[in-house]
């Protein structure tokens, strides 16, 4: 096997956490090899190892056979690596050209036009289009991830480092993007996916690397392995089996938005005059990729932003002018997309966010002794891991914050559940055990709207899917309400 990677008993420590155990990694020069684990697990420090971002305890680095020291990213992209985190380090205000060549202005002295003459031949090698003279701030998600990969193709890069590449992506998108990779590389580039999506795994990927705690647990040929098995190997046993969706849906409509319009943190209509029913016991789930007007949505809805147009009413009662403690106490229960800023005080104890938001509740009336009651009940639902109640909340992993806050949004009687990634953070298991929480709270009659950039997990649980797409929203025909090449085709504006 030619080996264009490989990493030997890689080890790291940060004071009492090992991060990296002694983990090895080889990887076949001109592959798609995958890196899978849960949050936590160690498969970003160990690309972080790789692109020389941190300099592991111990363990070496050889790349095409001969051995490496990695002190730094400078001395990795000049080895020919390169790396695209979850988070773009793109610059709005800048153009697409400027984006493309930031970072790498000691290559060659080229003119203007010589730029973008070369960046035009790349993006024609990958299949990909771009105004290059256009700001930054108009790509798409998936037109961000291709310009990240270009980036990469300017440096010369020969090994890739992608981490979680269609995270933002809908399924057109994402297997556009493959394609690409695959062509990549037959053409003799290596690529590394760290990646939480099975099925791009067994569909795209010709080995998979399992880590779990920091060490090394399984290394496969694709074709060699099944997926009970790996989904296994990752959790560490078994997997709890997903419900199939079914609706315990009323005839009593609970959510009603009538024409809602609503502005953007920029001044555009972000929400575009769209309506829709929703009745009691059903679990919505709304599609679409990042920035279609989602966030905007579920704020209006929540009471964060005022919509300029249009009617929000819960259970018959007008929403419009209502309080956000209003909400809460008519059964509004919310997760948040950032809980770091809208769910959780970090310098506050366990006990003391148990009541955050919730304080005006009948359950919290006599001080003390409901919050006593409750803030064991909320951490112990998703087994929040924890040291004591009296413990910081900002001492916790996001995974462990994430299961507090969604234990605490669905302790007390909820009859609107907002969820926005509802998941993140959280492992196969816990992903199961939230999304069963809410199906439970639906058949007692609540309704929840889940807004997740994962079109497979919403699959996977809501009884009903909707889409949004510049602003406007769409249901698939009743024929191709579980289509996920449908449903992908409305999440583009291709339907």
């Amino acid at each position: 096997m030619n080996l264009a990677v490989e990493m030997t008993q890689i080890s790291k420590r940060y004071g009492d956490v090992q991060a990296l155990d002694q983990v090895s990694l080889a990887v076949e020069k001109g592959t798609i090899h995958a890196l899978v684990g849960e949050n936590g697990a160690g498969k970003t420090t160990l690309m972080k190892a790789l692109y020389g971002a941190l300099i592991p305890d111990s363990g070496l680095i050889r790349l095409n056979g001969d051995r490496v020291t990695l002190k730094s990213s400078r001395e990795a992209i000049a080895q020919g690596i390169g790396m695209v985190s979850q988070h773009y380090g793109i610059i709005g205000e800048l153009t697409n050209l400027e984006n493309l060549i930031l970072g790498a202005e000691n290559g060659p002295v080229l003119t203007p036009a010589q730029n973008e003459q070369r960046a035009q031949e790349l993006a024609q090698q990958m299949g990909f289009e771009f105004d290059w003279s256009a700001e930054s701030s108009t790509l798409s998600p998936a037109g961000g991830q291709k310009l990240e990969i270009l980036k990469l193709l300017w440096r010369n890069s020969q090994i890739m480092i992608l981490d979680e590449p269609t995270a933002m992506l809908s399924p057109q998108d994402s297997d556009a993007l493959y394609a690409s990779l695959k062509q990549l590389a037959a053409s003799g580039t290596t690529i590394i996916v760290v990646t939480h999506r099975l099925p791009e795994v067994f569909e795209h990927c010709k080995r998979v690397t399992v880590v779990r705690g920091g060490c090394l647990i399984a290394d496969h040929e694709v074709a060699e392995v099944g997926a009970t098995q790996l989904a296994e190997e990752i959790v560490g046993g078994s997997v709890i089996e997903r419900p199939t969706p079914v609706s315990s849906a009323s005839g009593v409509t609970s959510l009603a938005v009538s024409d809602l319009e609503v502005k953007g943190d920029k001044g555009q209509v972000a929400v575009k005059g769209i309506s829709f029913d929703l009745k009691a016991g059903q679990l919505v789930g709304i599609a679409g990729v990042d920035g279609n007007g989602q966030r905007e949505l579920f704020h209006s809805i929540i009471g964060y932003a005022k919509p300029i147009a249009g009617s929000i009413t819960l259970n018959g009662d007008s929403w419009i002018g209502a309080s956000i403690g209003e909400r809460i106490i008519a059964g509004l229960r919310v997760i948040p997309e950032d809980r770091h800023h809208e769910g959780v005080i970090e310098d506050w104890t366990l006990f003391e966010n148990s009541s955050l938001g919730l304080q005006r509740l009948a359950e919290f009336s006599n001080i003390g002794a409901g919050q006593a009651e409750l803030a064991p009940r909320m951490a112990e639902k998703f087994s929040t891991k924890h040291g004591g109640l009296n413990q910081k909340m900002g001492s916790l992993s996001g995974g462990n914050q994430q299961r507090f806050v969604a234990g605490r949004a669905l302790e007390i009687y909820p009859k609107l559940i907002l969820a926005f990634q509802p998941a993140r953070g959280l492992d196969l298991n816990s992903t199961t055990k939230v999304y069963r929480e809410i199906r439970r709270r639906c058949d007692e009659g609540a309704t929840a709207v889940i807004v997740s950039f994962d079109l497979d997990e919403l699959l996977d649980f809501c009884d009903r899917i909707l889409v949004m797409n510049h602003g406007e929203l769409y249901e698939p025909k009743p024929e191709e309400a579980r289509d996920r090449t449908a449903i992908g085709r409305l999440m583009v504006g291709a339907a």
